[in-house]
């Protein structure tokens, strides 16, 4: 007999909602999409979630906060790794 998943803790919660401020990702709609998106189901709030896909969802708030980060300065300046000139 396979047992129920945890519900989600106020902790938890509070974790997602803080992640998505800290992403900027403020509308409910593109909330609701980037959570459903990593449990791959239908979600109508925070409070029908597990707590064991917390985890998953805060990863991919963050990662989904490090590639919308507004770029400045040219293409040069905004690459990510070192170029030979670099290591002169």
């Amino acid at each position: 007999m396979q047992q129920a998943p945890l519900p989600i803790r106020p902790e938890q919660v509070a974790e997602i909602r803080a992640a998505f401020e800290a992403a900027g990702i403020s509308g409910q709609a593109e909330r609701k999409a980037l959570i459903e998106s990593v449990v791959f189901r239908d979600v109508a709030s925070l409070r029908e979630l597990h707590s064991i896909e917390t985890r998953r969802i805060v990863t991919r708030i963050k990662s989904s906060q490090a590639s919308v980060q507004p770029q400045t300065g040219s293409a040069w300046d905004n690459r990510e790794e070192d170029t030979w000139i670099d290591k002169l």
